[in-house]
C-alpha cells in the first residue's frame, strides 16, 4: 500500500499509554484539525483531558502511532487532539513512499527482428539491454517504476540507482499497469539486495517517513 496522507479511513486500534490493547476498529485523520477519530462497535467512554493512544495498522502491522487527548468520546466513537505523531518501524516495510528517481534496470528483450532469410522470418532471439527507467514508489519490500518496455514478467531483473546508492537490487515483478502512451507500469518485490544497499534502502525510508507527517 502506498502512504497517503489522504486516505479517508484506515483500520486502527485504541492502546493504553503502557501499550495495551483496549479496542480495534476504524480510524480518520483530520489534518484540517489536526485530530485522529476512532470508531469501533463498543468504545470505552473516557474523560475529556485523558491521554490515550491510536495506533494505525496496515496488514496487522502497527505504522504510526498517534498519542493525545480525550476531546470527545461516546459508545461509538473517540476523538482526540494535541496529538504527537509517530512512524513506527513497519511502516518502513509496509508503506510504499513516492519518489521520481531515475534508474537503470538490467532486463532480458525480444524485439522483433529486422530482417529476413529468404521466405521465412527470422526469429526474434532474446537480449539484455539495460534501460533508463523512473522509479515512482519504494519501501524495503517492494518499488514500483516506469518504462515504455513490455518486459516478460516471468524473468529477474537487477534495479540499480545513483541516490540512494543500489547495485544491481533484484526484482520480480508482481503486476504491470499499462498507462497509455506507449508507458507501463511496474509493481516488484524485492528478492535479493546486497548489505551495502540494503543499509542504504533503509536510511533512505526513514528520511523518507520523517517527511510524511500526517499533519503538515
Amino acid at each position: 500500500m502506498s502512504y497517503s496522507k489522504s486516505d479517508p479511513k484506515f483500520p486502527g486500534v485504541i492502546k493504553t499509554l503502557d501499550d495495551r490493547p483496549v479496542e480495534s476498529g476504524t480510524i480518520t485523520v483530520s489534518q484540517e484539525n489536526k485530530s485522529v477519530e476512532f470508531r469501533g462497535e463498543f468504545v470505552p467512554l473516557y474523560n475529556r483531558g485523558e491521554h490515550l493512544k491510536i495506533v494505525r495498522t496496515q496488514d496487522g502491522v502497527e505504522v504510526i502511532s498517534y498519542t493525545g487527548e480525550v476531546y470527545l468520546s461516546s459508545p461509538q466513537m473517540l476523538r482526540i487532539v494535541s496529538i504527537t505523531e509517530e512512524m513506527l518501524p513497519g511502516a518502513r516495510s509496509v508503506f510504499l513512499y513516492d519518489v521520481d528517481l531515475p534508474a537503470k534496470l538490467q532486463a532480458e528483450l525480444t524485439r522483433p527482428p529486422k530482417g529476413k532469410f529468404g521466405l521465412f522470418h527470422r526469429k526474434p532471439q532474446p537480449h539484455e539491454e539495460v534501460l533508463d527507467v523512473r522509479v515512482h514508489a519504494v519501501s524495503l519490500r517492494q518499488i514500483k517504476f516506469t518504462t515504455e518496455e513490455l518486459l516478460d514478467e516471468t524473468q529477474p531483473l537487477l534495479l540499480s540507482l545513483e541516490e540512494p546508492r543500489l547495485q544491481k537490487v533484484q526484482l520480480t515483478i508482481n503486476h504491470m499497469i499499462d498507462l497509455g502512451q506507449s508507458k507501463r507500469g511496474y509493481k516488484c518485490s524485492i528478492t535479493s539486495i546486497d548489505a551495502a544497499s540494503r543499509s542504504n534502502l533503509e536510511s533512505y525510508i526513514s528520511y523518507l517517513s520523517t517527511q510524511n507527517s500526517s499533519f503538515r
